[in-house]
């Protein structure tokens, strides 16, 4: 028994003499690789190794070598594999099947159960149609490449899952081995002779103790009078003594060696805090998954660059040898990942990286990094104050500040400065400007960061930015040109180059560029590009034999396509550059799956790959410039017209690079993500040229409807921003387009008289406003919305891969899941008793009131499906976590949302039926789990008495059509009007409590709870003077947003059935009244918009400024995302 071994397992299941031969086949030396060595030789069940890192099958590889073990190596699908199973079962052969997927086929499964059958002496098995022999030597040993794999119930019972991963401490043992060869090739040599003999000598006590016993064992008559026995054990005592010398000698030695490897320890702590950080990055996008052998390439690779900058290692000063190894390495490794990840995603990795090797090296407290990634509110903030510049939300995170002890009493010092604070809460850039007060000396960066957190989220992105320049350097937040030749210098003919496809980026000319240098090009036929579709497959499979044959390049573009396809290509690419010519370079290109969780590219695939992900940059000036760039000036000169050629031209490039920029506002930009791309611009320049050519004046309208209607509009799906698309041509192609008209604030449109081709691009680049939602026809609320999201999404991501300290113990993930199940349960309310509301309510149907009866009890019924799944699923979980039952995918899911404060099922491919049962929300777990308790609160008192609010909560149903139309239901029986005649109307009134309704709405409904994105209603006298809509009392009209007030409450809404105007226009989203005084509104569910459309509201506008709201995105929204 030992340390490590505490129990004797180890010592009891295998011998020192047989860790040390597995070894000397390859095993790594740490502790969990031995354990898994143990299983894979002493279970009784054929093991079904998960190694991602391939160690698992190099050391088997190696393990089974020997002649008579025959070992063969097999795939699923590869044609002779029954054939091979089969000589090897009868033989006693070793067959390993590698790199499964997660199923297997079920023509395997009698030989994985070994359901063998006994006859007489012999055992026998059933291979698909016919029974073969069953030698006992036989060996069978399944392998996966998969990091994750889920595999059905039957195999996991007739298999022994072993978990070859690496961990972290063995992978840092492992590097330091590495490091130390690099660095110190002499005692690396030394040890590894050392490490041999040692484990030579090992084996040999074995046999000698072998030997000796079976001497003892076979030894007649007396022992003592057996000469050349004792003789023997002479001998055997004799070696024993020499090699006991020996090895102490080498221990010495060893321990001599030992010493001086430490010394590089920390140099292989942090690489193998990089290589864990590379494995948690696909759970952010699958398209970052990265090989153990690739991370091995980037770090010599990062030796090799300090080498030849610096020379040799300097044995006297190790420290400083040591934190240049440091920098090297991880500035190699970023830059590796970077060139692959997508823009969105590099600031997220950058913070993550800098925050564990802060905490890693003791620099910060892993304390604040939590509540930074975390974020924190309090559940009783207190009186807020003179704070009244602030909102509530943002005063319970500021109090959740204080259980940090450097912001202990910033609340009370804050309403004591309030005017100091409210001034440093107003600027602009926020964190380029020093704390106020006292906390200006208490407070570090870290501290800064998680204050902007609390109070200006908008500018944290900004100040991580700062923070992580300053604190690793400045090449971890710059962006340098892509560089090609780089690139391919990291290539090698086992390594294909994976690009990302982006709108308006095309990496083709890139690499024929480099293989005209490279003299590889089309021409000479050692370039061949492919675009892959339907029948591409052969074609393609037969280049890349032939260039791994004889040498060249082959580009796939479009891989996307051929999803079914694309796992033979993995597999073709790993048999082919075995022997591959080392000219062969094979360049795959796809476009990215729709949502980062979807797979479209086989992982293994992708693991090998050097991916590259050159994003276009998606700024306007940048979009317009590119989009400009399409056309020469014998496209302006070949149009009958040039003059108006060039100012529709250009106003057309404007338009593309505003409906492209206006994507980076997530849903106020566009609802739904759309791709409009180069193809439409080109398109529509050929109509331009076209009708410009055939007509005498410009056909305005001709054209506004092509491009709005057919090109650009053919990728619109929404009638919504469809009006968005056709607003923006109504603006930008007008008449007035040649007289100066302004394109935007601040960017009129040049005089077509004046400039030419080259007059437009210098126009553009000079004249251009900073770049500003203003850009768009958006207010500057919009940026910020859209930098607060982005730093949501940054910390959900990062918390998502663990957050930025190492992964939690199992321990205490268990108490946290725990713990937010608890708070859940002893909530949770308990259902409705339907059976007894409907009799209640039976009698009250035929009344005035039934439909908003139906209504409730249709509510009630809703509610009851989603508490009776959180109750059950909770009380599943509850009983996994004890061992009662068997943890299922649903159970793992609903536990890992736990962990995210996620709403479970919010992720796509969660198998939690929350989500689906609920209604739609942005809103985090804990927070919609507070909505789910003020829905039952006014569903319990709706139903007592059945009687209808006076102001209903519409957000708080999860049908809220269903009521409007019990509204016009109950209007069209009263005033005996067709149901199908009729719509309805919104009007704003002056309460803005609910309390203040005491009458029912006249012809409708009062609704309470909406807010306004984009926009807000005045209030007060601000409102101006009041009309009375049906005796309601309403005022106000829409007008501009007060900074960084995102999404302002609206007052109470009169909703009123009305019957249907000839004059109005029927429209998929209800009836267009086409009045210049009325925004026609639309009311969604959550900020996603998109599908969570509900109904058209129609808000009082001032003449004239339709179209500014239209621009605007202006939208009433249900619910917010707090």
């Amino acid at each position: 028994m030992t340390e490590l071994d505490p129990y004797g397992v180890l010592s009891t299941l295998t011998t020192t003499s047989e860790i040390a031969r597995w070894r000397a086949d390859g095993l790594p030396s740490d502790a969990v690789s031995t354990e898994n060595a143990i299983l894979v030789t002493n279970s009784s069940r054929w093991p079904l190794i998960i190694d991602p890192q391939l160690q698992g099958i190099k050391w088997i590889k190696q393990k089974e070598s020997a002649p008579e073990r025959n070992l063969q190596i097999v795939r699923l699908g590869q044609k002779d594999l029954i054939r091979k199973l089969e000589i090897a079962l009868e033989n006693g052969y070793t067959i390993l099947i590698e790199n499964l997927g997660e199923t297997i086929d079920a023509v395997l499964m009698p030989v994985i159960q070994r359901a063998t059958v006994k006859r007489g002496t012999k055992l026998f098995i059933k291979l698909g149609d016919k029974e073969c022999d069953f030698h006992p030597d036989f060996r069978l040993y399944l392998q996966t490449k998969l990091s994750n794999p889920h595999y059905p119930p039957e195999i996991q019972a007739e298999t022994t899952l072993i978990n070859f991963t690496v961990t972290m401490v063995g992978l840092e043992d492992q590097l330091l081995n590495m490091v130390v060869e690099k660095e110190r090739p002499d005692l690396a040599a030394l040890s590894t002779d050392l490490v041999g003999q040692q484990n030579g000598f090992v084996i040999t006590l074995g046999q000698l103790e072998d030997d000796i016993l079976h001497k003892l064992a076979t030894a007649e008559g007396d022992i003592t009078e057996n000469v050349a026995l004792i003789e023997g054990l002479e001998e055997t005592k004799r070696i024993c003594d020499d090699i006991q010398q020996k090895s102490e000698l080498a221990k010495k030695t060893q321990t001599d060696i030992l010493v001086t490897s430490e010394k590089y320890r920390s140099v292989a702590n942090r690489s193998s805090l990089l290589f864990f950080l590379m494995t948690d990055l696909v759970k952010i996008h699958t398209y970052y998954i990265y090989s153990l052998a690739a991370f091995q390439q980037v770090f010599f690779r990062g030796i090799a660059i300090l080498s030849k900058q610096s020379g040799e290692a300097d044995g006297d000063d190790v420290d400083k040898r040591c934190e240049e190894l440091r920098h090297n390495i991880t500035l190699c490794v970023f830059n590796y990942i970077k060139r692959g990840l997508l823009e969105q995603d590099k600031l997220t990795v950058a913070t993550l990286l800098t925050l564990k090797i802060l905490v890693n090296d003791g620099k910060i407290d892993a304390e604040s990094v939590e509540f930074l990634i975390n974020g924190g509110s309090c559940v009783d903030p207190g009186n807020i104050g003179p704070l009244s510049w602030m909102n509530e939300s943002i005063w319970a995170k500021v109090k959740a500040l204080e259980s940090m002890p450097r912001f202990k009493g910033i609340g009370d010092y804050m309403q004591g400065e309030s005017d100091e604070w409210s001034a440093w809460f107003d600027i602009e850039k926020v964190e380029e400007v020093d704390i106020p007060g006292e906390f200006k000396a208490k407070l570090n960066a870290l501290d800064r960061l998680m204050l902007l957190r609390a109070m200006r989220p908008d500018r944290l992105v900004n100040s991580l930015t700062t923070f992580v320049g300053d604190t690793m350097g400045r090449e971890y937040v710059s962006q340098k040109p892509f560089n090609m030749a780089a690139t391919f210098e990291e290539t090698s003919k086992r390594t294909p180059v994976f690009f990302v496809l982006f709108a308006g980026v095309d990496p083709t000319p890139w690499v024929e560029s480099l293989g005209r240098e490279k003299g590889i090009s089309s021409d000479n036929k050692r370039f061949i590009n492919i675009s892959m579709g339907q029948g591409q497959e052969a074609p393609a499979e037969a280049i890349i034999r032939k260039f791994a044959k004889e040498g060249g390049w082959v580009m796939l573009q479009n891989c996307h396509l051929m999803s079914s396809w694309v796992p033979k290509l993995e597999r073709l690419l790993e048999v082919v550059s075995e022997d591959a010519h080392e000219d062969f370079r094979c360049f795959i290109s796809a476009e990215p799956p729709p949502m980062a969780s979807m797979r479209n590219m086989p992982e293994s695939l992708m693991q090998s790959c050097i991916k590259v992900a050159n994003e276009a940059p998606s700024g306007v000036q940048s979009n317009l410039l590119r989009a400009w760039d399409n056309f020469s000036p014998e496209t302006l000169e070949s149009c009958s017209k040039p003059v108006e050629m060039k100012a529709c031209l250009f106003s057309l490039c404007w338009f593309h690079a505003v409906v492209c920029g206006r994507r980076r506002f997530g849903q106020q930009g566009w609802s739904r993500k759309y791709s409009f791309n180069t193809g439409d611009l080109l398109i529509c320049s050929n109509v331009l040229q076209s009708y410009l050519d055939a007509n005498e004046t410009v056909p305005w309208d001709d054209l506004r409807y092509i491009f709005g209607e057919i090109m650009y509009g053919g990728h619109i799906t929404d009638a919504w921003d469809r009006r968005i698309c056709n607003t923006y041509l109504q603006v930008f192609h007008q008449e007035r387009l040649f007289n100066g008209l302004e394109l935007a604030p601040g960017f009129k449109s040049p005089s077509p008289n004046e400039l030419d081709y080259d007059g437009y691009v210098k126009y553009a680049e000079t004249s251009m406003p900073n770049e500003s939602p203003l850009l768009f026809g958006l207010h500057p609320n919009a940026e910020i919305g859209y930098l607060t999201n982005s730093t949501e999404k940054l910390f959900f991501d990062i918390l998502a891969m663990g957050g930025g300290v190492e992964g939690t113990s199992g321990d205490n993930t268990s108490n946290a899941v725990r713990e937010v199940m608890t708070n859940i349960q002893e909530r949770l309310p308990e259902e409705f008793e339907t059976v007894s509301l409907t009799l209640k309510a039976k009698p009250l149907l035929e009344g005035p009131s039934g439909p908003y009866i139906v209504v409730a009890l249709q509510e009630c019924g809703r509610i009851n499906a989603l508490l009776a799944e959180i109750r059950n699923s909770i009380s599943d979980l509850d009983k996994g976590l004890k061992g009662q039952l068997n943890m299922s995918q649903a159970m793992e899911d609903l536990a890992t949302a736990f962990m995210l404060n996620q709403w479970p099922g919010r992720n796509p491919f969660s198998k939690c039926m929350w989500e689906k049962l609920a209604w739609p929300s942005q809103k985090n777990l804990m927070s919609q789990f507070s909505d789910l308790l003020l829905r039952v609160d006014q569903l319990a008192r709706w139903t007592k008495d059945f009687e209808t609010p006076k102001s209903i909560w519409l957000p708080g149903l999860f049908n809220p059509s269903s009521y409007l139309t019990a509204a016009q239901q109950v209007t069209a029986r009263r005033t005996n009007l067709a149901l199908d005649k009729m719509t309805m109307e919104t009007h704003v009134t002056t309460m803005w409590d609910p309390s203040e309704v005491t009458d029912y709405a006249e012809d409708g409904t009062y609704i309470h709870g909406l807010y306004l994105e984009g926009a807000r209603w005045p209030k007060g006298e601000e409102a101006g003077d009041t009309f009375e809509v049906s005796g309601t009392s309403c005022a106000g009209c829409l007008c501009d947003s007060k900074l960084k007030e995102l999404l302002p409450r609206m007052p109470i809404m009169y909703v009123k059935s009305v019957p249907i105007q000839p004059q109005w226009e029927a429209s998929p989203v209800g009836y267009l009244r086409n009045d210049e005084a009325v925004y026609e509104c639309p009311v969604y569910t959550t900020s996603f918009r998109g599908n969570t459309f509900v109904f058209l509201s129609t808000l009082k506008s001032k003449e004239g400024e339709v179209q500014k709201w239209i621009m605007g995105g202006v939208a009433l929204l249900m619910q917010t995302d707090d």
